[in-house]
């Protein structure tokens, strides 16, 4: 029974040597590819990272046009107050004004 294990060891082990070779191959075959797509995995994530950074900066200089904006429109809001204010005080004088002659 032990010469036969033995045996049929020494007819696995070609097998075994030879499968070996094979995922030898294989890996030495593999290894530029998953160094291929390392590369392009590094690229689309410094793509993102560029793509966040352009994102957020938009965002910042829309706020900024938002704030700078409603700065403006409150200044023209207050602007036209007063405008609409003095033309109350000159119809108002110068009714009053008609209304004594």
């Amino acid at each position: 029974m032990t010469m036969r294990s033995k045996t049929s060891l020494k007819i696995v082990q070609p097998e075994i040597e030879q499968m070996e070779h094979v995922i030898l191959e294989a890996s030495k075959q593999g290894a530029p590819m998953v160094q291929r797509f390392a590369t392009h995995r590094d690229r689309i994530d410094l793509a993102i990272k560029e793509l966040e950074s352009e994102r957020f900066e938009l965002l910042s200089r829309r706020d900024l046009l938002r704030r700078q904006a409603e700065a403006v429109d409150t200044g023209f809001s207050m602007h036209i107050n007063d405008i609409e204010q003095t033309m109350k005080l000159y119809e108002g004088g110068l009714n009053a004004l008609e209304a004594k002659q």
